[in-house]
């Protein structure tokens, strides 16, 4: 073999192992490339199978996240109204800056191309809802409310004839909600026992203090039971120890059930420990609100030591109130529920809630229209109701106090709206069999409840 030959053989030789050489690190490359891939993968998959797909107890990590379909902020609305029981939670943790969601791509290297997020096209992994601790640090802000101001010029007054069972009322008004137009008036100013209409407030109260951005709770907040909850006497939910609640599902109890041991936990966890802090806001808001003849003691009616220590109101700042609550489309929501499921149907606790509020569609006296929003009684009080009451468009809400049982009050406040429909022009619905009662069924129902004083 000549000299050149051989110089060509062994440059091919130098040749053919530059080239293994190349393939063997650029394998390696890729393999730990593909290594890395797959691990990341494999985590992002164990954190999705670790996470709670009901999007109904989850939480986003920050209040500026961006949803991927729509690329818009999903931070809570100021107004409840306008997001009703679908709004987005907002967050319970505080971040420096704002943060979004990973995006399809990862930032370019230097000099080179971006390459393809492994995670990409992966449902976002949230978080689940942790127990709450109080904030001792909160204070709720004023809160700027329009003053709804009734109109009573032309009203009818008092004891009216033709209306059944009027005479009953210790307290009542009726208010045309479209115009704030009072239709009739009884007492309307007068001071008076509550009872559970209470927890109107506090519904509405613990939902504005959930839904505030400056708050450290959202409706998906764990609240862990406390004795002084489960010690609450009835209406309750029978709370044990160890369990846990969202604000939303204590809403629901408060709400549908009138349970005050959940209306107690509320202020007691939002209040910062102390339902004292919680009843003091209570007292604000109603300023806020121009209830100027109402004073709260506690959070759920109950009645205290003496008269002088009940929770007392007007007719006519309950109006306001209400006025104000209607504003909200998922409290409405809640208030209209005939039944609701109360702890998961696998635990031996699980209860379906009944509706105390037997106008509504489907119950006893069911009277048309009617979607809301709480009954109350106490002995002192008497059976009270706050009935929100839609037709043909128009709407009506009945307040009214003191009746000697719950059917009396629900036979008064049929009739009652029946009248103030045909008042502003609306026909009377057809008669329905199940919509009144007579008046020895009530006094029947007066005889075995008088001497209980349990609140609802």
């Amino acid at each position: 073999m000549s000299r050149r030959a051989m110089i060509l053989l062994i440059l091919a030789i130098i040749v053919v192992h530059g080239i293994l050489l190349w393939l063997v690190v650029a394998t390696g490359e890729n393999e730990h490339q593909s290594a890395e891939i797959r691990k990341q993968i494999a985590e992002g998959n164990a954190l999705l199978s670790g996470a709670d797909g009901d999007a109904g107890t989850i939480e986003y990590t920050d209040p500026d996240v961006r949803t991927p379909e729509t690329g818009t902020a999903t931070g809570k609305p100021e107004n409840g109204a306008a997001q009703g029981a679908s709004a987005q939670p907002k967050t319970t943790a505080q971040t420096s800056g704002s943060a979004s969601q990973p995006s399809s791509t990862t930032q370019p290297k230097a000099g080179g191309t971006a390459e393809k997020d492994p995670l990409a096209g992966l449902p976002a992994v949230k978080e689940k809802p942790v127990p709450s601790v109080p904030s001792t640090t909160y204070v709720r802000r004023p809160r700027k409310t329009v003053v709804p101001k009734l109109d009573f010029a032309g009203a009818a007054r008092d004891d009216i004839s033709g209306l059944k069972g009027i005479s009953l009322a210790t307290a009542g008004i009726l208010v045309d909600m479209d115009n704030n137009k009072v239709l009739w008036a009884k007492n309307p100013s007068r001071p008076v026992p509550i009872a559970s209409l209470t927890k109107i407030m506090t519904i509405m109260l613990s939902y504005e203090i959930a839904m505030d951005d400056a708050s450290p709770y959202t409706l998906h907040s764990l609240i862990p039971v406390t004795t002084e909850a489960i010690n609450t006497e009835a209406s309750k939910v029978y709370f044990k120890k160890g369990e846990m609640f969202t604000i939303d599902e204590l809403l629901v109890a408060a709400s549908v059930r009138s349970a005050n041991d959940a209306a107690h936990l509320l202020a007691e966890h939002l209040g910062g420990g102390k339902a004292d802090k919680f009843i003091e806001d209570m007292n604000r808001r109603a300023k806020e609100v121009g209830m100027t003849h109402t004073t709260y003691f506690n959070a759920h009616g109950l009645p205290g030591k003496s008269k002088a220590l009940d929770n007392q109101g007007s007719v006519e700042d309950l109006a306001r109130l209400c006025l104000v609550f209607r504003n909200y489309d998922h409290l409405m929501e809640l208030a209209g529920k005939r039944t609701a499921p109360f702890r998961d149907q696998s635990s031996p606790d699980y209860q379906l809630l009944q509706n105390h509020n037997n106008l509504l569609p489907g119950a006893k006296n069911a009277t048309q229209g009617v979607n809301g929003i709480k009954t109350g009684f106490t002995n002192r009080a008497g059976f009270c109701v706050a009935a929100s009451c839609e037709r043909s468009g128009r709407n009506l809400l009945a307040v009214v106090t003191g009746f000697p049982s719950a059917a009396d009050r629900d036979v008064f406040v049929h009739v009652l709206l029946d009248w103030g429909y045909a008042k502003i022009g609306v026909a009377k619905p057809k008669a329905s069999s199940s919509s009144t009662k007579s008046s020895s069924s009530s006094t029947k129902t007066t005889s075995k409840t008088s001497t209980t004083k349990k609140g609802r």
